[in-house]
């Protein structure tokens, strides 16, 4: 089973439970069983409170209750879920919302619970699983795709943004947040200079022709293949899911000293090093997922998770507490929706998040 459908199970999995506690003949047993499931991941844990979090958020959906007459929308706290906080009211989120309101408990869902239910009860269930699955699933689809063209052949995205940029050879060209190309394509080579954030590669094979990535000191080399490439100052991060690329650096002779990277590789550079190693499916899955416009965390440290997410917003995320640096994190996120992520934080784990005037605080609660 491949990473992305594992997440998409984890998913499918905590829409089920939220689905059956809602739905009525809810029992201790239930509620073990979901503790259970709940503790085993935070991956899980995470999912399942997202579910929550976009039920509220879609709160006329409630109107699909049993017991609810036809045409009926009742209010949003009909279920006795508290609604979302706003930004500004993070800090004092976790007070106001009930206790069983996003209690983080799940376990696998095998259990039916005792007796049969309703025809009408388990028809709600159905449409409401369908539909949980479904909000999640309908959020990629609000990542902002949009592309500056300032002049020429640059190419460039604003903070948050992403841009699918298809090339005159046959190529393709995914930015990634707060990136800059520039292309110049000539009989003998074709050469993209990147010159700030990352980027994801899909090559047109031309033997006649290499397709380079510049980025000053350094360069990588392909002819036919797919990869992807992060620029951080003069350091360079290089992850390949297709075919090869040759990495040379301008402060090495030419055919000195090139490092070859194939598919399922990645490779850092270090000053004068070129480090490569084979990450897990996992970190792959980690490393690309911002091409559909999430982040995808698996028992990340909240430091680094933060760092990506800053990278999606003009207005910062500080820890002011070092002890929550290492706590760690799992589970998908949209890129550019911190006030969800930040209401995740709040409401599970021990985190205090507060608004400030150039940045948004985090503490130990």
């Amino acid at each position: 089973m491949s990473l992305t459908s594992n997440s998409e199970q984890i998913e499918a999995t905590a829409a089920a439970w939220f689905a059956k506690r809602k739905g009525g003949n809810w029992s201790a047993a239930d509620q073990a069983e979901l503790d259970t499931w709940l503790d085993s991941s935070t991956a899980h844990r995470i999912a399942f409170i997202r579910i929550a979090a976009t039920w509220e958020r879609a709160g006329r959906l409630a109107a699909l209750g049993a017991g609810v007459p036809p045409g009926t929308i009742p209010p949003r706290d009909a279920w006795g879920i508290a609604p979302i906080p706003q930004a500004d009211s993070f800090a004092k989120a976790a007070d106001e919302l009930p206790t069983d309101a996003l209690e983080p408990a799940i376990a696998s869902p095998g259990s039916q619970g005792s007796g049969a239910r309703p025809t009408r009860v388990a028809g709600f269930n159905k449409r409401l699983r369908a539909l949980a699955a479904g909000l999640i699933v309908a959020t990629a689809a609000t990542a902002i795709w949009y592309i500056s063209k300032p002049h020429g052949t640059a190419y460039s995205t604003q903070i948050g943004a992403l841009a699918s940029v298809p090339l005159s050879d046959g190529s393709h060209v995914t930015l990634n947040t707060d990136s800059q190309i520039h292309v110049a394509f000539s009989a003998g080579e074709r050469v993209v200079k990147l010159d700030q954030g990352e980027a994801f590669f899909e090559v047109s094979k031309d033997r006649s022709r290499p397709f380079v990535v510049d980025m000053g000191n350094k360069r990588v080399t392909a002819v036919g293949t797919q990869f992807s490439v992060r620029r951080d100052g003069t350091e360079i991060r290089v992850l390949v899911t297709d075919g090869r690329v040759r990495i040379d650096r301008q402060e090495v002779p030419s055919g000195l000293g090139a490092t070859q990277v194939a598919a399922g590789s990645q490779a850092r550079t270090k000053g004068n090093s070129v480090l490569v190693d084979n990450p897990e499916p996992t970190q792959v899955e980690q490393i690309l997922s911002w091409r559909t416009g999430y982040l995808v965390f698996h028992e990340t440290p909240l430091a680094e998770a933060i760092a990506e997410f800053n990278r999606y917003s003009s207005r910062k995320i500080a820890i002011d507490d070092p002890t929550l640096a290492s706590l760690h994190i799992g589970g998908r996120f949209r890129s550019t929706d911190a006030d969800a992520f930040l209401w995740l934080l709040q409401n599970g784990f021990p985190i205090t998040v507060a608004q400030r005037d150039d940045h948004i605080s985090l503490t130990r609660r």
